[in-house]
């Protein structure tokens, strides 16, 4: 079995809002413009493109770990459903 983790195991939408943050746009356009990316079938790096051309995720990775505000996913950006989800999986012997 195989689970596809963002937005299915994992709630992306805090992490991303800090992408909005770095980049200094408001979160709600940030998301605005992520879904008319993917609306579009184009990659989820190019909305970075749209505030800031030239824009290098990697580096811009990099970045924001030495500012110390690295990208993280927690605990608390599981959806609620997956715990129990993968509870009973177990429990069925997968």
């Amino acid at each position: 079995m195989v689970f596809d983790v963002g937005e299915c195991l994992v709630d992306e939408s805090r992490e991303y809002g800090t992408w909005a943050d770095w980049l200094g746009v408001p979160r709600h356009t940030f998301h605005a413009m992520f879904g008319a990316v993917i609306a579009q079938g184009r990659d989820y790096r190019e909305t970075f493109q749209e505030f800031r051309p030239g824009f290098e995720l990697y580096e811009e990775r990099e970045k924001r770990a030495a500012a110390g505000q690295p990208e993280s996913f927690g605990e608390e950006d599981l959806y609620e459903d997956v715990r129990p989800a993968l509870r009973q999986l177990r429990a069925e012997g997968l």
